[in-house]
């Protein structure tokens, strides 16, 4: 795992606390490193490797390392990186509808 993938998945371990019903994909630009966070069971499980029977219903956020780690650990709205061009968001964005990102004010 790289450097900026394990800083990713140590920042996604502390937003990511409550299910969510699907499945996002986290891919740096920087490297080409990804997490999956899959939401669809009681415990959020992350990992480099794509969870079972994901296909291809899952929502991808793309971005570079650094924007990923300030959305991520709460010091950016994720809406702000998004709207600033810094963030792609695309796939299942139901799963947007019911993602809920620990909030780190």
């Amino acid at each position: 795992m790289s450097s900026i993938a394990s800083s990713l998945e140590t920042a996604a371990k502390e937003s990511f606390l409550a299910p969510f019903a699907g499945v996002l994909r986290i891919e740096c630009t920087d490297d080409g490193s990804s997490l999956w966070i899959d939401g669809r069971e009681d415990a959020v499980a992350i990992s480099e490797a794509a969870p079972p029977e994901v296909m291809s219903r899952f929502c991808l956020w793309r971005g570079d390392g650094q924007v990923l780690r300030t959305v991520l650990s709460g010091q950016r709205r994720l809406e702000t990186a998004m709207t600033a061009g810094q963030l792609k968001i695309s796939g299942d964005m139901a799963v947007m509808a019911r993602l809920k990102i620990r909030d780190f004010e």
